[in-house]
């Protein structure tokens, strides 16, 4: 029963092979270093008969070795069904170069059929270094020499490094720089996975990602004439906000790499008992300057919207013959790449008789890495009055090339409209005379004819001056008057602040009440220990800021003899010493304090502070 079932599978499979289309695809890696076998494959949907014209001059090619897979599906009652046959060849190459492999040439029931060609670059071994010579990843890259990690079991900087690439170093202001974020690995590290990616801020650039939901995965390139295995981690477009010299900060990656847990190198055998330990390495980018430059003055047109890129402009209209008084559509197309998201509305020089509203905007643009790329599209709402003969004037819209670095500007054509008679309006009733109000607020019929200007005219008295009246003698004497006033406080203010002792006795009156709201905070909170700091350093603070003497020279001992040499009285100077005490004794103490001290200590230290602020002026 199986063997039946297979049969009529394999049946079903050859009829619908039969009914479609042959397909021959090649694959082969893009980069390869020289005596590396790598595998062409050319793939198949159908049975070959025959595959001929795989050779190629400098290349040793083994094989083919063949294998098969098929598929079948049912979407909403539709069955669809595909197979595949592989034909793989062991190939290598012993001299560096460009090589183009060979177009295969594939026989099925007895017709030919070509493959597509793919091209492999060839490049020299990596030449084996150990330790950590190299310059760490960046804008510059690495050394010329590969860490062969099979040999020296080393992961240097130049068999894993972290490079910010740019399309370029110089531009102008409106203009977008493409910047990939990429993880060179060598092929003889084992990356396992990455983690801790840190982007820099890119300060003085605003940012667009570019696929920001892309897969990263490594690809087999070239760097430096080497081989490496590339992780693109993000791409972006910047557009510089600002001229001069601007830095994309270096970003920073980390990275888990599969080591030999014996020390002896990569081994099957590591593998196959789980020999070996994952390490975390981390690299970082170096830094890259980028010189944005201003847009030239000279020679700039009128109506330059800022528009720096490539772009095309057309125009359509809805209709090209329409009866007066029904709307029409005027579409201006503008397409191409650049910033295209400061484009404006063009001006449309439009006939007397035409009514035109504020057209709709539709932006339809999209980051690439050649820049922003799409369209933005005007639609006027445009209703002829009048019947006749009418032309929309041609459009020319400046903007600057990035290509050629200079002002250029695309036109659109003029197109004519024939507007047919259509029914009259009141306000058309009253003769061809109101059409001229349509357009102009004001219309000039005659160069003898204004009309009155009315409102405030702001009329004076034949014969007077403001030269040598009132106010222009104080014109002059204000200004002086309030620069001499302004000079003496100023003077005034620099002496003052020259008086250090009088400055700092003014000041400790403040900072011992900020001291003390801190203290109210911790005794609410609970927080004993800051209560009492906050204490001890508003009443120290008081007293060196009132007799501005350094805090460091203020001991318990001599500070009775110096408040009572400023007259302070012997009570009070005992009511301070206590607080002292007892905040100092509550610091080391905690638990004997009882509930409720903080509190009489705070009111204490606060009456001290306000005393002591009566007598020592």
């Amino acid at each position: 029963m199986k063997r039946f079932i297979l049969f009529v599978a394999m049946f079903v499979w050859a009829f619908v092979v039969r009914g479609q289309d042959i397909q021959v695809t090649a694959m082969a890696p893009s980069v390869v270093e020289t005596g590396e076998s790598f595998r062409l494959v050319y793939s198949v949907n159908a049975k070959a008969d025959k595959i001929s014209g795989v050779e190629i001059d400098g290349f040793s090619i083994m094989g083919p070795s063949t294998s098969f897979s098929s598929s079948t599906s049912w979407v909403n009652g539709k069955h669809t069904s595909s197979v595949e046959y592989s034909y793989t060849y062991i190939a290598s190459a012993n001299k560096e170069g460009t090589y183009t492999m060979p177009v295969a040439t594939v026989t099925v029931d007895g017709k030919e059929y070509k493959s597509n060609s793919v091209t492999v670059q060839v490049v020299g071994q990596s030449s084996p270094t150990s330790g950590d010579s190299a310059q760490q990843g960046g804008g510059n890259g690495a050394n010329n020499q590969a860490t062969n990690q099979s040999q020296s079991g080393a992961i240097t900087n130049e068999s894993l490094f972290a490079v910010a690439e740019v399309s370029k170093s110089s531009m102008y202001m409106g203009e977008s720089i493409y910047v990939t974020f990429k993880l060179y690995v060598s092929p003889q590290v084992q990356l396992s996975s990455l983690d801790n990616v840190n982007y820099p801020k890119m300060e003085g650039f605003l940012v667009e990602d570019i696929d920001p939901n892309q897969n990263i995965t490594l690809n087999r390139t070239t760097y430096n004439g080497k081989v490496y295995n590339v992780a693109v981690i993000r791409k972006m477009l910047l557009f510089p906000q600002h001229t001069g010299e601007l830095v994309i900060d270096p970003f920073e990656i980390g990275c888990i790499v599969r080591e030999s847990a014996g020390g002896r190198g990569n081994s099957f055998f590591d593998d196959f008992f789980d020999n070996y330990r994952e390490r975390r390495l981390m690299r970082q980018s170096s830094p890259v300057k980028i010189d944005v430059k201003e847009l030239p003055i000279a020679g700039r047109p009128s109506g330059f919207s800022g528009v720096v890129g490539n772009i095309t402009a057309s125009a359509t209209l809805s209709a090209d013959s329409i009866p007066a008084n029904e709307a029409l559509t005027y579409k201006v197309v503008v397409s191409g790449t650049g910033n295209l998201k400061l484009m404006t509305p063009p001006q449309l020089s439009l006939p007397h008789d035409f009514e035109v509203y504020e057209p709709k905007v539709t932006r339809n643009i999209a980051a690439t890495p050649s820049g922003n790329k799409g369209s933005v599209t005007f639609e006027y709402v445009i209703i002829p009055r009048f019947a006749g003969d009418y032309e929309i004037p041609a459009l020319t819209i400046p903007y600057f090339s990035s290509v050629n670095n200079r002002y250029v500007s695309t036109k659109v054509p003029a197109h004519k409209i024939k507007v047919l008679k259509g029914k009259v309006t009141p306000s058309q009733q009253s003769g061809d005379v109101i059409q001229s109000f349509q357009k102009e607020e004001v219309r000039r019929v005659g160069e003898d004819i204004r009309y009155i200007k009315s409102g405030d005219l702001k009329l004076k008295r034949s014969g007077s001056y403001f030269y040598g009246s009132v106010a222009y003698i104080l014109a002059f004497l204000i200004p002086a008057l309030l620069f001499v006033v302004g000079a003496l406080l100023y003077r005034r203010r620099i002496a003052a602040a020259a008086d250090i002792v009088r400055v700092k006795n003014k000041a400790a009156n403040k900072m011992a009440k900020s001291r003390m709201k801190r203290a109210a905070v911790a005794m609410k909170s609970g927080n004993s220990g800051e209560f009492y700091q906050e204490t001890l350093t508003a009443l120290w603070g008081y007293v060196s800021y009132k007799l501005n003497i350094d805090p460091a020279e203020l001991t318990r001992d001599n500070i009775s003899e110096l408040l009572v040499k400023r007259n302070v009285d012997d009570s009070l100077v005992t009511r301070f010493i206590e607080v002292l005490d007892r905040c100092e004794y509550a610091r080391y103490a905690p638990g004997s304090n009882p509930e409720g001290a903080m509190n009489e200590i705070y009111s204490s230290a606060i009456a001290i502070i306000t005393d002591m602020d009566k007598v020592i002026k």
